[in-house]
């Protein structure tokens, strides 16, 4: 639909591409007009059935009333092995020429580079024979920085006006790909303008544990302080939001050595290890646009006025850990705690100010500007061939900070794959039982934007047809192991596609195997390769799961986390992310990068073409248990004490646990007559896949109305991980930390005990 010049996609449009439209005429009085027409009627009606039925059906699959190019749909075709099909086809050299094309420019969300690429994208995709790929447009406010006065840092002396250094925190281009204008300067988006200046402070990696040691251990007043903090732990928005709460007037983020880098080998463009000029971008803002909260910013939003929005209020820059030398190493005050020691080579303290004068401040000037930019989600379809209207989806991200190659555009190669293989597919006869929708997400990096309003804007579709939501934010950050973070209701589905994929190191037989023997903690003897319940907000499943409630997954082939002891891969977010660095040291040969597409396209097929979607509720009811037990063990005598109903939330959690076995039961007694009862088979697969809403509140959690599962969510103190009963979890830490916030408990307390209990309800009678 065109609207205002821009393009405003309709989810419904999936199930209309067959509709006929019918033309209805005037009556025109005249009575032989209307016998001649009734005759006519009847001899065409006639005509229609005789060719309907001496036909076989061939339903339009491209969007409209044109011919269908790809021949008749199956109505199934048992001899398809789609497994097979996958592992033959997937072409790890076709991924490796998406990503050297993807990554030749910076992608910077707002840019004329980004709006190219998903150009190129949607291009890709109908030249892969995708049933319908359009642009789903919105208009959102992105922060950028000033490129004409740049942010800069400053040690001066207050009292002569001299200035004892100064840094313009730049990337020093290391090989040929960074030298490219378009490279932004390295900033956080959305941190306001300012110029603030004022002593400094170190304040290790920014936790509230970490603020809760400099003023209450050490009792220092950090108001007007600038502090300065280490990458890593928490999301850095939490950071500048917990300097905020201690009344820092400037935040100023790092990336340590000891978490980024090392002493043994030399840095990129040598390997991948950090080098000193390298500088962590990242956004310090929420999720989706700040201008229409919960509600999609379409043409006809009502939006809060820019000057109205809630940015951050302290300005925040980010540098590379040579610059952080200048500002740490003169620092005095105590000496910090051995876990806050970083990889520079001195000894850290806390602060504040240099040496034995008071006259030595920091100065921080920041320049960052907010501007309303277009931004491009790319939107693919097949349509299902028996339930058109239930959807598994598979998204990315195509925006990036400067190249992106591996985050996000080494997921990007790897699903633009997918659509190639799925594509060849349909010309081979297979299309899958029920609809796939293929996402590349704009605007993910400054907050989840655009899956966000592509979600709030087509909400009540995807709570009533979504199935699962498959993300890859990126595809490796290395070629270890697998980290996937899941819905419990995913978890067998993963693992069964993992058993078919040939693992990308010789030395195992799949990647179950390698998952299995290289978990990313330091366990020995699992049953199960290890994986998560935690999803976090960190890439675009967020939307997904906290507001839609559609199962979700997050994968990437990763390090060896147990002994590599670093926040994340150390190239990450800076301008040295290059298709020379993917190529080089992330995964040399694209092998672990074919291995994990393979992995994604056979759990979205298993997914779309499953008669019974391949789901277990046993794995939910283990999973709220084991985390009830250790929030019992370590709170039921406290809350007791306090008044808690702990008993209801007991019996919630048992029911739950009863009601979850009892319907496992009753679906393996009659799986085997399932296939001639379409209806029954729609019943259950609705049950399983409403069973995730069931944990979602309307209101959301406290303070927070846009997370609203109460089972699993994002921690309000860290937005990277997830909190099991985070609305408990998160209220308990607040009194742990002084806060009277019993009552809070207490609501929250009740309102996890209903969530599960009308989970119970959503299981119980399969209306047999």
């Amino acid at each position: 639909m065109e609207d205002n010049g821009r393009y405003y996609d309709r989810f419904d449009s999936i199930e209309s591409m067959n509709s006929e439209e019918l033309l209805v005429r005037r009556k025109k009085g005249n009575k032989r007009y209307l016998v001649f027409g009734t005759v006519c009627g009847v001899f065409f009606v006639i005509g229609v059935l005789i060719g309907y039925f001496s036909h076989p059906s061939t339903p339009s699959t491209n969007g409209g009333n044109k011919p269908d190019s790809r021949g008749p749909v199956p109505s199934g075709d048992d001899s398809f092995n789609s497994t097979q099909f996958i592992l033959a086809n997937v072409d790890k050299d076709k991924i490796r020429n998406n990503l050297r094309e993807y990554s030749k420019e910076p992608r910077l969300a707002g840019t004329k580079q980004d709006a190219d690429l998903a150009k190129k994208i949607q291009s890709d995709w109908i030249a892969n024979g995708l049933d319908e790929v359009h642009m789903a447009t919105y208009d959102v406010l992105l922060s950028f920085p000033n490129t004409t006065t740049p942010n800069l840092i400053q040690i001066k002396n207050v009292t002569s006006g001299q200035i004892i250094s100064e840094t313009k925190p730049y990337e020093v281009a290391l090989t040929p790909a960074e030298n490219n204008s378009n490279v932004v300067p390295p900033f956080n988006a959305f941190s306001p303008a300012g110029d603030v200046t004022g002593d400094l402070v170190y304040v290790n990696y920014g936790t509230v544990e970490d603020f809760m040691y400099v003023t209450t251990n050490l009792s220092f007043n950090l108001t007007g302080t600038i502090v300065i903090a280490r990458y890593g732990k928490i999301f850095r928005g939490d950071k500048v939001e917990n300097a905020q709460h201690f009344n820092a007037a400037g935040v100023i983020l790092y990336s340590d050595p000891r978490d980024f880098s090392t002493h043994n080998v030399k840095p990129y463009p040598n390997s991948w290890w950090l080098p000193g000029t390298g500088i962590q971008r990242g956004t310090v803002y929420g999720d989706g646009d700040i201008q229409t909260p919960l509600y999609p910013s379409t043409y006809y939003a009502n939006r809060i006025p820019v000057e109205k929005v809630a940015l951050q209020k302290i300005p925040c820059q980010p540098i590379g850990y040579e610059d952080a030398y200048q500002l740490l190493g003169h620092l005095v005050g105590p000496e910090a705690p051995a876990t806050w020691q970083g990889g520079l080579n001195f000894t850290y303290r806390i602060g504040p100010g240099y040496g034995n004068t008071s006259d030595l401040k920091v100065r921080l000037i920041v320049n960052n500007y907010i501007k309303v930019k277009p931004v491009y989600n790319v939107i693919g379809y097949i349509k299902g061939r028996e339930e058109p209207d239930r959807y598994v989806l598979i998204g990315n991200h195509h925006d990036a900070w400067v190249f992106g190659a591996v985050d996000p555009l080494s997921g990007t190669a790897s699903v633009t794959e997918i659509t190639r293989v799925f594509g060849q597919m349909l010309k081979k006869g297979h299309r899958p039982r029920r609809t796939l929708v293929f996402c590349s997400w704009d605007a993910e990096e400054p907050g989840l934007i655009g899956s966000i309003e592509w979600v709030e804007d087509h909400l009540k579709v995807l709570l009533q047809r979504g199935v699962a939501y498959l993300n890859m934010d990126s595809s490796a950050t290395s070629n270890f192991t697998l980290a996937i973070g899941t819905s419990p209701l995913l978890q067998d589905a993963i693992y069964e596609a993992a058993k078919h994929v040939p693992s990308q190191d010789p030395s195992f037989a799949t990647m179950y195997d390698m998952w299995l023997h290289r978990p990313r903690s330091n366990k020995s003897n699992l049953q199960e390769p290890q994986l998560t319940y935690s999803l976090g907000s960190g890439s675009d499943m967020a939307a997904f799961y906290q507001r839609a409630g559609i199962s979700s997954i997050d994968m990437v082939m990763t390090y060896d986390e147990a002994n590599i002891p670093i926040s994340t891969y150390p190239l990450y977010h800076s301008s040295y992310e290059t298709f020379y660095a993917f190529d080089a040291f992330i995964d040399p040969g694209f092998t672990a990068t074919a291995a994990i597409t393979k992995l994604m396209a056979i759990l979205a097929i298993n997914l779309a073409d499953s008669e019974l979607l391949p789901m277990k509720v046993e794995r939910y009811s283990r999973a709220i248990y084991d985390a009830y037990a250790t929030l019992a063990t370590h709170y039921r005598d406290l809350w007791q004490s306090k008044g808690v109903d702990i008993e209801s939330l007991d019996s919630a959690v048992h029911n739950f646990s009863l009601a979850a076995k009892a319907f496992q039961e009753q679906l393996d007694n009659i799986s085997k007559s399932l296939s001639g009862s379409p209806l029954l088979q729609r019943m259950i697969n609705d049950k399983l896949m409403q069973l995730e809403r069931a944990f979602l509140d309307p209101e959301g959690l406290p303070g927070r109305p846009d997370q609203k599962h109460m089972m699993f969510a994002p921690s309000q103190f860290d937005s990277y991980i997830d909190n099991s009963f985070p609305g408990i979890v998160d209220t308990m830490f607040q009194i742990e930390h002084g806060s009277d916030k019993w009552d809070q408990l207490k609501q929250q307390v009740y309102i996890a005990t209903y969530t599960i209990q009308s989970a119970v309800f959503t299981l119980q009678g399969l209306g047999l």
